[in-house]
């Protein structure tokens, strides 16, 4: 059911409620029927900041980042790539140029040095890609593009996952276990 229906439907009823108080009651035996939609219907299936590919990219780079341990989910599986794409989205025009550069050099440097983009390298492909981030890290941001956009995807990779609701629900029940309790829910 879609929640416009319903609420042009209350609406509605509010605005009526008098006139159909002076109409009898509707019969016991009387099924009111309520329109229901599958829920892909409704929804967006489109990205809603990334390119098809960078989204493949940064699927399989969410993968590399936040894979599953102690029964805790991976970033993929905590959503974390549709949480950065809503994000980035409605994020500064810096970062939107930080993370679609990255990702574009990510797939370019596969493709030059295996000849496949990033989401079909293996983890020991992927991994060599990734050697900025063995980095030692320090306050200051690295001033080379791929390694600054590497060290702010880690962090909010790994930020989406440990406050995602499936990283809260694999843990004791509570959301105090898991995260910030701040853990992202689609409102619509």
């Amino acid at each position: 059911m879609k929640r416009r229906t319903v609420f042009k439907s209350l609406m509605g009823a509010t605005a009526l409620a008098p006139a159909a108080l002076a109409q009898a009651p509707p019969a016991a035996d009387e099924v009111i029927k309520i329109e229901l939609t599958a829920a892909d219907a409704v929804a967006d299936p489109r990205h809603k900041f990334f390119t098809p590919q960078q989204y493949a990219t940064l699927v399989r780079l969410c993968d590399l980042l936040g894979p599953a341990y102690n029964g805790k989910p991976s970033a993929k599986q905590a959503e974390a790539p549709q949480f950065l794409d809503f994000l980035l989205a409605r994020s500064p025009a810096d970062r939107q140029v930080l993370y679609a550069q990255g990702l574009d050099q990510l797939d370019i440097d596969a493709r030059l040095r295996w000849g496949r983009g990033f989401a079909a390298l293996n983890d020991g492909e992927a991994g060599e890609l990734l050697a900025p981030l063995r980095a030692k890290w320090t306050w200051k941001a690295p001033v080379e593009p791929l390694a600054r956009f590497l060290r702010e995807a880690k962090s909010d990779v790994l930020r989406a996952t440990v406050n995602s609701k499936a990283y809260a629900d694999a843990g004791t029940g509570s959301r105090r276990a898991a995260g910030m309790n701040t853990y992202w829910d689609v409102i619509e």
